[in-house]
């Protein structure tokens, strides 16, 4: 974990963003979350976060060369994702609501493999509820289905 750490420091220093980084990791949990405090927030997150999957894109690259393997991690500057993260929980339940409502399934927007997998999570708690990814990368995305 401490090389990740080190890695973003390395990348973050290279253009020239100065910022205090820390990992954390929830219990239960086989992501680390890998926290960028920094004033110039706004140039690493970039419009809905495109910078930020930049980033976290590129520090997976560099860690897969050295390491050979990447752990789980993801970035987070400022506490954006976690934000981004707790308004895609809530918009999932809502459509799962709306699932169990018309019996219907919804497609949701493409999003990144964290996000879905997220909704997988969020969703995994109710059991009249399945969800799938579906697509071709960077459009996949998930669907939510009554179960049957």
């Amino acid at each position: 974990m401490e090389k990740i750490k080190e890695k973003a420091k390395e990348l973050l220093g290279q253009i020239g963003i100065e910022a205090e980084l820390e990992m954390n990791q929830s219990a239960g949990s086989e992501t680390s979350q890998l926290l960028i405090s920094t004033p110039e927030a706004r140039l690493l997150i970039g419009h809905n976060g495109q910078n930020l999957h930049s980033l976290e894109y590129l520090l997976k690259k560099i860690l897969q060369k050295e390491l050979g393997t990447v752990p789980s991690f993801f970035l987070d500057v400022n506490g954006y994702r976690a934000h981004i993260l707790e308004e895609l929980k809530e918009e999932a339940r809502g459509v799962a609501k709306k699932v169990r409502l018309y019996r219907k399934e919804i497609y949701l927007r493409p999003m990144t493999s964290f996000e879905r997998r997220t909704v997988h999570m969020v969703l995994a708690e109710y059991p009249d509820i399945t969800t799938e990814s579906s697509g071709e990368e960077p459009r996949r995305v998930v669907i939510i289905k009554p179960y049957p």
